[in-house]
């Protein structure tokens, strides 16, 4: 499990004049390095503070935390099981388990929050929920608040639990191919969509459900870094729903 209980300070950026400058850096103490450099009314949240806060406040037991640190610390993920909350049958024997994964940034590039997640026990597969239903975000700024944290996920969690639904309805829906080629034409660069088209080509399950795991396989298992880049795959792989398998939901198919 990596840190996040390294100290984080505001210090104020001045030009090589002495003239103050309307931002502030954040800097990591134990090495100096900055972190990012963000507006005045940027709230910095530690964390350390975050997890502890949304921890607390999420009603539902949550095990197994395992923390992700990218860019030198500048963003952190914390991945949890949820063990309350029922596994999911969208098919004979291909179950879904659900959990939470809870974030944090310093370089502005994430607002502080926590998204539901699924993992595919067939094949470890972790699979995308939709933004909107998904992802409960609070700006960094001074009247930054995680008090309805508790209420926002009670509210979200019907909407959570029914993906299951559109899920088991892909099982029986069979996509176009000029769609899906389309589709991989629009969101991939030319040597993912000829990846991806090779392999729906040779996959067995042809159905939406079959093509969205082609996907979300390809997050979990697939994207890959250099050895040195190795502590930012999670942000990779989080650029990667958000860009890519998001969309997948609204996508006219048929």
């Amino acid at each position: 499990m990596q840190d996040v209980n390294f100290e984080v300070v505001e210090k104020k950026l001045k030009t090589v004049d002495g003239i103050d400058v309307p931002h502030k850096a954040i800097v990591r103490a134990d090495n100096n390095m900055v972190l990012g450099v963000m507006g005045e009314d940027y709230k910095l949240v530690k964390h350390s503070d975050v997890l502890d806060q949304i921890e607390s406040k999420i009603p539902t037991t949550l095990q197994n935390r395992r923390i992700n640190i990218c860019k030198s610390g500048a963003i952190m993920f914390a991945k949890y099981e949820t063990p309350r909350i029922q596994n999911v049958e969208v098919k004979k024997g291909d179950i879904v388990k659900f959990g939470i994964e809870i974030f944090n940034s310093y370089d502005g590039s994430l607002p502080v929050g926590f998204m539901f997640t699924a993992l595919r026990l067939v094949c470890t597969n972790g699979m995308t929920i939709p933004k909107s239903i998904a992802r409960i975000c609070v700006r960094h700024t001074a009247g930054l608040e995680l008090d309805n944290i508790k209420e926002a996920f009670a509210n979200r969690l019907p909407l959570y639990m029914g993906t299951a639904n559109k899920w088991r309805e892909w099982t029986n829906i069979t996509p176009k191919a000029d769609r899906v080629q389309s589709f991989f034409k629009d969101r991939l660069g030319k040597r993912l969509s000829k990846q991806f088209e090779e392999n729906y080509k040779k996959a067995e399950d042809k159905s939406l459900w079959g093509l969205y795991n082609l996907f979300t396989y390809h997050c979990t298992h697939d994207i890959k870094v250099r050895a040195k880049q190795e502590q930012n795959k999670r942000l990779a792989q989080f650029n990667f729903e958000k860009n890519v398998i998001n969309d997948f939901y609204s996508y006219k198919w048929n």
